[in-house]
């Protein structure tokens, strides 16, 4: 179990089973003693109002002014939620424009500073652009979630990719991506990057992408405005990241 997990996993316990000792917390997280003493300062450093019992063998308990709203996530799931907030607010639903706005601060705010601050450069490399034609909405299909997996963590750590791509032709081919940037054209995504193949921008659709392995040593510097401006001002296109 990676510690991210037991510590959602030690929050929980401590929430449902209140006067658990450390002990039966190491036993039942199959961690030692010692672990859980770490695990739980780390929780309290974190936030979370976790009591302890007086006297010797005494139980620990998280305070009943602890609710759901409070969540513990990784880094990436905290960077990924920031980021989501950023597109819905951009986005600006008709009916719930302001409460998301409103909702994003909040939650923005109680993450860490740390979490905070790298947002602010992802936020730059997406844009957000008018409406895809309706011959490409319908023919564009949920991207495979294994390959977008594997294009996001090489997108947020700026690695260059191996990816195999369908044409628009349906001829497969192989491409060497340095993902700088990305595009939302609703319903359709799409990566903005620099293709080593043809020696220039291009644009690729998230769904047509069939294969995708980073370089984990081949990194790139993030040019998102200047790649965006290269492709997108072909088509007179005016965007602005989130």
């Amino acid at each position: 179990m990676q510690r991210v997990d037991r510590l959602d996993l030690l929050a929980r316990i401590l929430r449902d089973r209140p006067g658990i000792t450390i002990a039966v917390l190491a036993h039942d997280l199959n961690v030692s003693v010692r672990s859980v003493c770490r695990d739980i300062d780390h929780l309290r450093e974190r936030g979370y109002p976790i009591e302890a019992d007086r006297g010797r063998g005494g139980g620990l308990r998280l305070h009943s002014s602890w609710g759901l709203g409070k969540v513990l996530l990784s880094s990436e799931e905290a960077l990924c939620t920031l980021l989501s907030l950023a597109i819905s607010e951009k986005l600006s639903f008709p009916m719930f424009s302001a409460d998301v706005s409103r909702a994003r601060k909040k939650i923005v705010d109680a993450f860490p500073t740390s979490e905070r601050k790298r947002i602010a450069p992802l936020r730059e490399r997406v844009f957000i652009g008018g409406q895809a034609s309706a011959s490409i909405g319908i023919s564009y299909r949920t991207p495979d979630p294994t390959i977008m997996r594997r294009l996001q963590v090489a997108f947020v750590r700026e690695l260059t990719v191996r990816a195999e791509y369908v044409k628009q032709n349906g001829e497969s081919s192989h491409r060497r991506l340095e993902p700088h940037a990305m595009l939302i054209a609703w319903p359709a995504w799409y990566l903005l990057a620099f293709d080593h193949l043809r020696g220039e921008p291009r644009t690729f659709r998230f769904d047509r992408f069939r294969a995708v392995e980073s370089e984990e040593e081949s990194r790139f510097r993030p040019r998102p405005r200047e790649i965006a401006s290269t492709l997108l001002g072909e088509h007179g296109m005016r965007v602005n990241p989130v």
